[in-house]
């Protein structure tokens, strides 16, 4: 799929609002050019009369045309306005919830390889980028259209046809000098988005690194950097502008030179007793109003290059959804299980597995322990498990089917995977509990709260279920953020779960008082718990040492 079907797609489920707010704005400049070419007509005409050279004048029909034309213009741009942005905000509102359910159904491993500012650009700029489309690219192209037809039909009506081919030749030198001018503004457009991609993740990583930046004494070092970045920025945006700017600029010169152009032709057709006095201004204004629409060629086109690279990057964010989804996925009504892993063997190259070929079928109320030393594939084998990590070799199956071959919808339902690093909303405590199920009641968040030790630390300080978490659970401790990720797995009726370090940063009798409390979950689902601290699980635990 190209980056314009990319684009054709995702506006079409919001066409009926775009083809309004579009025949509303060509409503709007041929509004303004009947305006403006019948108000010279009246003028010339009452003109005429009153010097004797005409012996009727009907003064009713064009001033009642005037004032329709005025009052039409301010009512079509009003409605073109509010249809428009109606259209936009429908279709970045569409987007927004696309991109994010499409990057949640990203493999963890692939997420993780995003920068953050990266991420948070797909979520928020490159969207917002897209506004241009309907608005600034295609709008102004129909506007324009059906404003040089008006024109043209209205030349070939009053006037022989030099006239028409005359704003037919001015369309044409119009169109060669937008084209000219998006050229380079496309160029400099896709590098922009980019540009502007990197000098957000770059701005992100110094506010998330400032505490080893000042440690190895480099702060300045990369302020410095990050200030030629903007620099360099802010140079990249005044060539765009200026390209637009340019092609404007050009536009209006070529109306205006056609403008003068129509004037010599209409005297001559005046003298030669081919038009009329007011219809010889008629023709001149009306070439001149032509200048709003035809001059927004060139600042539609050369946008296109931004919604055009904005378009490639969200193509990638929905390719990385996709990806894990093979063709053949099988249906949600699953077979009962168990997990089971046959030869299995994890890591990242098929030639160098981390650890296997494992065998593996944990049993309800038996963990499977898995311990080693750092780098040895705990982390790979559970993230294999997950659906997460494309296993290197083996089967990896759910009752008599291949896992992975199950859609991530499904899998997770079947899965519940508490990763290394927990990432907890800036909202408040319960908020997180409920993400999935917001019918939970208070009681119940508060018991599971009780089986992780966390209630009795917030009753004891007086905080209720709507203490705030802050950014990156800013306001708890480590060991806290990964008990409360624990508990929201608890509140889970998934038939596996998959706990990696559950317990890291927590002393002995705590993480002994939440194993007891846990205890009849636990038995009701196959588990695997990787920890660096095996003596700390129960004996009879299975263990698995790589």
């Amino acid at each position: 799929m190209t980056d314009r079907e990319y684009l054709q797609r995702l506006f079409a489920s919001r066409l009926g609002w775009s083809l309004l707010a579009w025949l509303l704005l060509a409503v709007t400049w041929v509004s303004g050019i009947v305006l403006l070419a019948l108000s010279g007509w009246f003028i010339t005409a009452t003109a005429l009369a009153g010097a004797g050279m005409l012996a009727t004048l009907d003064i009713y029909s064009p001033s009642g045309g005037i004032r329709a034309a005025a009052v039409l213009r301010t009512i079509a741009r009003y409605f073109e306005r509010v249809t428009g942005h109606e259209a936009v905000l429908r279709i970045l509102a569409d987007l927004r919830a696309t991109t994010f359910r499409q990057l949640a159904r990203w493999p963890a491993r692939s997420l993780a390889s995003l920068r953050s500012g990266d991420l948070q650009a797909r979520l928020t700029s490159d969207i917002d980028t897209l506004d241009a489309i309907p608005l600034r690219v295609v709008g102004p192209m129909v506007g324009a259209l059906l404003a040089l037809v008006s024109a043209v039909a209205i030349a070939l009506w009053l006037a022989p046809p030099q006239a028409a081919l005359l704003l037919l030749v001015a369309a044409a030198i119009t169109l060669i000098t937008a084209a000219i001018a998006a050229a380079a503004g496309q160029r400099h457009g896709r590098r922009l988005v980019r540009e502007e991609s990197n000098e957000r993740v770059a701005l992100l990583d110094y506010f998330g690194g400032l505490p080893e930046l000042t440690a190895f004494g480099r702060l300045e070092e990369h302020r410095a950097a990050l200030a030629r970045r903007a620099r360099e920025g802010a140079a990249r945006r005044l060539t765009q502008e200026r390209a637009g700017v340019l092609g404007e600029q050009g536009v209006q010169l070529v109306v205006m030179l056609t403008t003068l152009a129509m004037l010599g032709y209409a005297l001559h057709a005046y003298a030669e007793g081919l038009i009329s006095g007011p219809v010889a201004v008629l023709l001149t204004l009306m070439t001149l109003g032509l200048n709003e629409a035809l001059g927004s060629l060139p600042g539609a086109w050369w946008r296109l290059g931004e919604s055009l690279e904005a378009a490639r990057r969200l193509r990638e964010t929905e390719a990385g959804a996709e990806a894990p989804e093979p063709a053949g996925a099988e249906p949600v009504e699953l077979p009962p299980g168990p997990l089971e892993a046959r030869g299995l063997s994890v890591g990242f190259r098929a030639d160098r597995p981390l650890a296997g070929p494992l065998d593996i079928r944990p049993e309800p109320g038996y963990p499977l322990v898995v311990h080693g030393i750092s780098g040895r594939g705990k982390t790979a084998l559970l993230e294999s498990l997950a659906g997460e990590l494309t296993p290197t070799g083996g089967e990896l199956l759910w009752g008599e089917r291949d896992l992975t071959t199950l859609d991530p919808d499904t899998r997770h339902r079947v899965i519940g995977y508490l990763p290394q690093r927990v990432r907890l909303l800036d909202d408040s405590l319960a908020a997180n509990l409920r993400l999935g199920q917001p019918e939970l009641s208070a009681d119940r968040l508060w018991a599971v709260l009780d089986q992780v030790r966390i209630a009795p630390l917030l009753q004891r300080m007086g905080y209720s279920l709507e203490y705030p978490l802050g950014e990156d659970a800013g306001n708890l401790s480590g060991g806290q953020a990964r008990r409360v990720a624990l508990a929201w797995l608890l509140l889970q009726d998934r038939p596996v779960a998959l706990l990696d370090e559950p317990f890291a940063g927590l002393d002995e009798a705590t993480e002994a008082a939440i194993l007891e409390r846990i205890g009849p979950w636990l038995e009701a689902r196959q588990t695997v718990i990787v920890t660096h601290a095996p003596r700390r699980m129960p004996a009879h635990w299975p263990r698995l040492a790589l």
